[in-house]
């Protein structure tokens, strides 16, 4: 018997260039149609009904796009009504990273007050390794952890809800995925750091030599996120396929969808053929 390949070797092998382009692919129409309606004016009523329903546009774009990605990695049937199901699942899960990232921010500015009071409470010999500066730069990683894990839970949320036939059961094997908080815990931060590392950066050497600087600064910080991104969507897909198989083994037909999963006979086709 031949042995089954490892989560990361399926997830490796979903992940491809062509995934990390359509991605940045989508990314850039969407900014495009968002940056057009930030432009439009609201001085009469029609302009307000413009932006209005571009808003709408972008967000159907958006949520559709990257439902349909989501979709076709996990070799599920992309009708009207799963990307529907997708968009508002991915409007959902935006909302949620918002509620968490200005709860963390509202937290995380009295890191200050709170650097200087554990800096305090260390002898005088210890302060050198425990100081002012080292304890802010620790709470920093800490919160940046806890928006990587925030990230994390999100996300395999709302990817099994738009692409799994039982939710639920994918969702609790990721929780206790040991490889998917790994990629969590070192993707995210990294992502973090060189991009905000980035975009700190300035070459000071002129107008021209710094508007360049900042397209190729944007450029390697949107490749070294989708990269990051795509690695991590690929494993949630990966543990998607397996519960889509196992779903479809089990017989349960209730919660299962009805086309057939990756590698799988089609249903018109025998399963077994007689021997020679």
């Amino acid at each position: 018997m031949t042995r089954s390949p490892s989560i990361m070797q399926h997830a490796l092998a979903l992940f491809n260039v062509r995934l990390v382009l359509q991605q940045i692919g989508l990314a850039l129409l969407v900014f495009a149609l968002s940056v057009i309606w930030l432009r439009i004016p609201d001085a009469s009523a029609i302009d307000v009904a413009a932006s209005i329903l571009l808003a709408f546009i972008v967000i159907g774009i958006a949520g559709a796009g990257e439902s349909a990605l989501i979709l076709r990695l996990a070799d599920q049937e992309r009708t009207l009504g799963r990307l529907v199901r997708g968009t508002l699942f991915l409007l959902l899960a935006v909302m949620l990273w918002i509620a968490c990232d200005t709860l963390l921010n509202h937290l995380q500015a009295s890191d200050s007050l709170r650097a200087g009071y554990l800096n305090s409470q260390f002898r005088h010999s210890r302060r050198n390794v425990f100081s002012y500066e080292h304890v802010l730069l620790w709470l920093g990683w800490l919160w940046t952890l806890l928006q990587s894990f925030c990230i994390g839970l999100i996300a395999l949320i709302t990817v099994t809800s738009t692409a799994s036939c039982n939710p639920g059961r994918a969702i609790k094997r990721i929780l206790h995925s040991v490889a998917y908080w790994i990629a969590i815990v070192v993707g995210i931060p990294c992502a973090i750091v060189l991009t905000n590392g980035l975009m700190q950066w300035t070459p000071a050497h002129g107008f021209r030599i710094e508007t360049l600087s900042l397209v190729l600064r944007l450029g390697i910080s949107l490749l070294a996120d989708s990269v990051i991104a795509c690695l991590l969507l690929a494993i949630l897909i990966a543990y998607v396929r397996q519960e889509n198989v196992r779903e479809f083994l089990s017989g349960d037909t209730s919660k299962a969808d009805r086309s057939t999963p990756a590698g799988m006979p089609e249903e018109s086709q025998p399963r077994t053929a007689d021997s020679p």
